[in-house]
Parts: structure tokens; sequence; C-alpha cells
């Protein structure tokens, strides 16, 4: 079994903590033959490119993404573990098409050494990341079809290789409320969603963070998974979404038997942006 995490957090991102060469370490250890170490390059509306990477993070706290250390810190890695494992560079582009110009500046500096690209929504109007929402006085059902609209306009406008945790917001409606939402009334959407990526080359990830956390489901879960392989979905990786090292490679066995169970033959992983796909 071919075991590659394809997105993961290390300290560059706001709300990670480990070196790099722990990531690494750890992957070793587990039995990793690949790792994307897919650090958070979110996108905010009314920014500069070149204040993108300076901002407020909620509570009050100023935070700088430092993108030459951590790619130059990749390269290391790269180097240093070649052999035993392959590094790809990454990066984890959320709601780019709220500021496509800052976006596409971006994918321009650091296009030469970007090995994977994971297109995600995190934060919607206001900038606000779901993770903030308070679940007990919205309408669940509309903030879910609110944010499949905005994958649907991600999917029309983004630069990326896979799309990143398509139910994102069940994570916390479950965490905090122990909500489940029934993704019947969605299926036209995705199928829409599935087509757009389809035609442009793309693909999605299985996230397995769900697993190690309270809602116990992957993201999307078994469903989605199969409507992608339905509407001829075949590019798709596999993330444990670790902030913390413990996580890394995670869930991985699981995740190769949810794949064949729907029918996929094969894992993809990428090199320079350009999709390899491994028999599972």
């Amino acid at each position: 079994m071919y075991l590659a995490d394809y997105h993961m957090h290390s300290k560059y991102s706001f709300d990670g903590s480990e070196e790099l060469d722990t990531i690494c370490q750890t992957a070793i250890r587990r039995g990793l033959s690949e790792i994307a170490i897919t650090d958070h390059m979110d996108i905010y509306t009314g920014l500069p490119y070149d204040e993108q990477m300076n901002f407020e993070v909620p509570g009050g706290e100023q935070y700088h993404m430092d993108v030459s250390g951590l790619y130059g810190g990749l390269v290391q890695m790269k180097e240093k573990y070649a052999g035993q494992l392959k590094v790809r560079i990454g990066a984890e582009l959320g709601q780019p098409q709220v500021n496509p110009e800052a976006a596409a500046l971006f994918i321009r500096d650091y296009g030469d050494v970007l090995d994977f690209v994971i297109g995600s929504i995190h934060n919607m109007e206001k900038d606000l990341d779901v993770y903030y929402y308070d679940f007990t006085k919205i309408d669940v059902a509309k903030m879910y079809d609110h944010y499949v609209d905005w994958l649907l306009k991600l999917s029309e406008m983004g630069d990326f290789d896979v799309m990143g945790h398509l139910t994102y917001p069940l994570r916390y409606m479950f965490e905090r409320n122990q909500l489940r939402l029934d993704l019947r009334p969605y299926e036209e959407k995705f199928r829409q969603l599935f087509k757009n990526l389809t035609e442009k080359g793309r693909g999605i990830e299985l996230n397995v963070s769900g697993y190690y956390k309270a809602m116990q489901d992957a993201m999307p879960p078994m469903s989605i998974l199969k409507l992608y392989r339905e509407c001829g979905g075949e590019i798709i990786t596999i993330g444990s979404d670790a902030h913390k090292a413990e996580y890394i490679g995670f869930y991985q066995k699981e995740a190769h038997e949810m794949l064949e169970t729907v029918g996929f033959r094969y894992l993809t992983v990428f090199e320079h942006r350009k999709p390899e796909f491994i028999k599972l």
C-alpha cells in the first residue's frame, strides 16, 4: 500500500506548530512514502497582495506567513530525506476567488517551486472562518447550501489542483452542537461542481481529519465520494489535515478502503503540479 499524506500544516501556518524536520521524521516512522506540506495561504477580500501574508487572526494577534522561509526549508527537506521520503511543496489556497489578483500573484511568485495546491473555502462573508459560526443561531441547511455555492465559484475561478474538505462546516456543526446534515438536497449542485472540476482536470481530496475528531466521518463522506466517482472523478488525494505531528498519516488504510469501495483504482500524487497515478 502506497501511503501518501497530502494535507498537513507546519509551524509556518498560523494554526500550526510543528518543525518541518519533525513532520518528515514522523512521516518516515509511520511508513509514509510521500507527503505534501500545505500551509495556509488564505486570501482576504480587501487586502493588496503585499499585505496578504500579514494579517490579524481572531483574538487580535498579528500573523506573518514567512513563505520564503517555508519554501526554502522544504527544499532543504527534499534534499535531506531523498531516498527515504518524497517531500512535496504545497499550499492550501483559501477562497482565492475573493481576490483573484492577489491569488494569481501568489501563484506567479511561487509557481516554480510548488508541487501541489489545494483550493479550499474556510472564510465566507466578511472573511469570517466558518469555524467561528454559531450554528444555534442560523439555518444550517441554508448555510451549507451557501457554502456549496462558494465551492462552485471556486471551481470556476481558482488555480488549484484539488479542492479541499468539501464538507468543512459539517465538522464544526457536529463538534459544537451534534448536528448532522442530510446531503441529498445538494446532489445536483455537487454534480455541477464535479463537472466543473473534471472538465478543468482537477480533483478533490479525501480529508480524513473528521475521523480523529468528534464527527467520526471523512470530508466528504462516502455518499459524496461515490457521487464524485460516478461523475467521472479520477483525481483524488488523501490528507490527514494534521496540525500536530501525532495525526500525520492517520487513517490511510481506511481511506484506501473507501476509495476502493466506490470504484477508484488509483491514488493521485503531484510533482510540479502534474498528477501522477499510483495503483491502490
